[in-house]
C-alpha cells in the first residue's frame, strides 16, 4: 500500500500501523482515549503501541503519511540526544589512532577465520583487546572508525564484513546509551556472529547464484555451527553464542534456526540483525552489487517491525544519516564526487569532493558545499541528483584519503 499516492483516508487495522503513518479517526472517540490531540503522525513504537492497545482499527489519511523515503529521511535528520554529541577528539586527531585500530582489528579478523580453518582455537583474548581499542576510538569520536568502515576490499569480504558489523554495532550500542563494557561485548559479538559460516562449503557460500533448496538448508545451517564453535570457548560470553545463533531471527517468527518471536530474540541479536542487514546489502558481493546507503537503510525501514526492531533501526538510520562520508553522489550538473561530510546543523547539505566531470572522466579536485547553495556553469542551484555505494564509477575512496584531500 503506497499512502503516499492516496488522497483519501484509510481505514487499517492496528497491527498493520506502522511509524510514519499519519492518524485522522479512531474507532471510538477520541475523549474516550489518552491522547491528546485529534490527529497524529505516528513517529515514536511508544506511540504505535499506544494506539494498537486503545483501537482495533483507524483512519490513516495518506498525503500526510510519510513515505519510507520521507521517514528514512526525517529519522536522519532528526535531533541526536545530547549524550551522542558528545566529541573528546576531532575527527583528524582521532583518525591517527583509530588506522592502527583498524588495521589490528583487521588482522585479527582474518585470523580468526584461518583458526576456524584449521581446525585450532580462535584467540578470544585477541578478539576482545582488538575490539577494545575500537570501542575506546568509538567513544572518543565514532566518525573516524565509521569513516574506515566505508573502505571495502571485495576479496576479503567475509573477514571485513565482521569487522565492519562490529563497528557498527558498537557504535550503534553508543546512540542506544549503553556502556562501554556493553559496548565492548556487542563488538565482539560483531566480529564472531558469522564465524559458523566457515564451517559451510565455499562452492555454495561463493556461489553466485541463487541457492537451491537443499544448498539453502546448508547455509542456513551456519548459525547452529556458530554456536557449536563458541561454547567450545570458555571465554565466550553467553551474549556472544546468543547472537552467532539468533540473529538470522525475526520479530514475526519467520526466521531461522527456531522461528523465535519477538520477546524471545536476545537484544544483542537484534542490534546485529540489522547493521549485518545493512552492511550486506550496501556491499558488493559475488552474486549482486551493493546498493547505496540510503536504499539500504530504505529496506531496513521497509522491514522495521516484521523483521527488524523499529526503535534499532530508527536509531541506526539516525547514526547513519543520509550523506554518510564514503557515499559517492551525482550532482545535477552530472559531475560525480565523495561525501566528505556534513555540518552538524544541516545534515541534508554534504560537502563533497568532486573528481570525476559530467562526462566521468578524472578532472581536477575541488571541494563544492552544498550548504553555501552553489551553482552550476549556467547559474543553476547545484544539488544532489542520485546517491550511489562506495566505488561507483570505479571511484576509489582510500585512495583519495591518502591524498590528504578527504577531510569529513
Amino acid at each position: 500500500m503506497s499512502l503516499t499516492s492516496n488522497n483519501e483516508r484509510i481505514k487499517i487495522d492496528v497491527d498493520k500501523l506502522r511509524i510514519g503513518m499519519y492518524v485522522v479517526e479512531l474507532d471510538r472517540p477520541w475523549s474516550e482515549t489518552a491522547f491528546l490531540f485529534q490527529g497524529f503522525l505516528l513517529q515514536t513504537t511508544h506511540e504505535l503501541r499506544a494506539v494498537q492497545a486503545a483501537c482495533d482499527f483507524v483512519w490513516v489519511d495518506g498525503q500526510r503519511s510519510h513515505s519510507a523515503e520521507e521517514w528514512v529521511l526525517a529519522q536522519a535528520t532528526a535531533a541526536v540526544p545530547e549524550r551522542a554529541k558528545i566529541r573528546k577528539v576531532d575527527f583528524f586527531q582521532e583518525l591517527t589512532t583509530a588506522l592502527p585500530a583498524w588495521n589490528a582489528a583487521h588482522e585479527e579478523s582474518l585470523r580468526i577465520l584461518n583458526a576456524v580453518h584449521l581446525g585450532v582455537q580462535i584467540d578470544i583474548a585477541a578478539v576482545k583487546a582488538v575490539v577494545k581499542e575500537c570501542v575506546d576510538s568509538i567513544l572518543r569520536n565514532p566518525a573516524a572508525l565509521l569513516w574506515l568502515a566505508r573502505i571495502k576490499n571485495s576479496d576479503l569480504y567475509t573477514a571485513e564484513h565482521s569487522l565492519r558489523v562490529a563497528i557498527f554495532a558498537i557504535a550503534l550500542g553508543r546512540e542506544l546509551g549503553m556502556l562501554p563494557l556493553q559496548l565492548e561485548e556487542i563488538g565482539v559479538c560483531g566480529m564472531l556472529h558469522d564465524i559458523g559460516k566457515m564451517k559451510v562449503p565455499s562452492e555454495i557460500l561463493n556461489k553466485p547464484g541463487a541457492l537451491t533448496p537443499d544448498e539453502l538448508v546448508i547455509m542456513k545451517a551456519h548459525a547452529d555451527h556458530g554456536r557449536r564453535l563458541l561454547l567450545s570457548h570458555q571465554q565466550v560470553t553467553a551474549a556472544t553464542v546468543d547472537v552467532a545463533y539468533a540473529h538470522h531471527e525475526r520479530l514475526d517468527g519467520n526466521g531461522y534456526p527456531r522461528g523465535l518471536d519477538a520477546s524471545r530474540i536476545p537484544y544483542s541479536a537484534k542490534i546485529i540483525a540489522v547493521v549485518d542487514a545493512y552492511d550486506a546489502i550496501n556491499s558488493d558481493r559475488i552474486y549482486s552489487k551493493g546498493k547505496s546507503s540510503l536504499e539500504s537503510l530504505r529496506i531496513l525501514f521497509d522491514c522495521a517491525g516484521s523483521q527488524f526492531d523499529e526503535d534499532i533501526v530508527g536509531t541506526f538510520i539516525r547514526l547513519i544519516g543520509i550523506y554518510p562520508p564514503g557515499e559517492i553522489v551525482e550532482l545535477s550538473n552530472g559531475e560525480v564526487g565523495i561525501i566528505i561530510g556534513c555540518p552538524p546543523d544541516s545534515k541534508l547539505k554534504p560537502r563533497v569532493l568532486v573528481v570525476l566531470d559530467a562526462d566521468k572522466q578524472p578532472c581536477r579536485e575541488r571541494v563544492v558545499d552544498m550548504a553555501r547553495n552553489p551553482k552550476d556553469y549556467e547559474g543553476r542551484a547545484l544539488r544532489v541528483r542520485a546517491v550511489e555505494c562506495s566505488g561507483t564509477y570505479g571511484i576509489d575512496i582510500e585512495h583519495y584519503r591518502k591524498k590528504g584531500l578527504i577531510i569529513p
